[in-house]
């Protein structure tokens, strides 16, 4: 059997065509005074039926609540614990707050309760130390359930801001 050698094919030629420049003149186009004006000029021309209207975009910045301006307003609520309480609401429905956060401030040692948010029908959250937070609801209303304890009482503040803007869900 014999070998067989492959050999690199030989460089094909490139043969270049000279590149001539061809001259031409810029053309400056006229920039339009706003978009609603380049709107409106290009309109005709796509053929747009002309009940269309284009409505210029406002300037101004719209109004953005961050969470610097979350916490408004707070308001302290005691509540008696050495009485029995069975869903009783604490009234913020009749006051007209929508709180952003609850807190449990302060409660006596060895006292405890439980809070529905917004509604009797919903699970309770047991509190049993101080510290206790919801910041991740609108709170309508707070719903309390206790055993009666002796001497024992609890501070609940809630936070709100009367500016914010609510849109409830059709």
């Amino acid at each position: 059997m014999s070998r067989r050698r492959y050999q690199r094919p030989l460089p094909t030629r490139v043969v270049w065509d000279p590149i001539v420049p061809v001259p031409f003149e810029a053309v400056e186009y006229p920039q339009p005074a706003s978009v609603v004006d380049a709107l409106a000029k290009a309109i005709p021309k796509m053929g747009i039926p002309p009940k269309v209207k284009v409505k210029p975009q406002p300037d101004e910045i719209p109004l953005y609540l961050g969470q610097l301006m979350k916490d408004l307003y707070y308001r302290n609520i005691i509540i008696d614990l050495s009485l029995a309480h069975t869903d009783e609401p604490l009234g913020l429905r009749n006051a007209g707050i929508v709180a952003d956060t609850m807190t449990v401030i302060s409660l006596t040692a060895l006292a405890s309760f439980s809070y529905k948010l917004n509604s009797p029908s919903n699970d309770p959250t047991t509190v049993t130390t101080a510290g206790w937070q919801e910041t991740e609801f609108e709170i309508e209303e707070l719903y309390i359930t206790n055993a009666a304890q002796p001497l024992a009482q609890a501070v609940v503040r809630v936070n709100w801001n009367p500016v914010m803007v609510r849109v409830k869900p059709p």
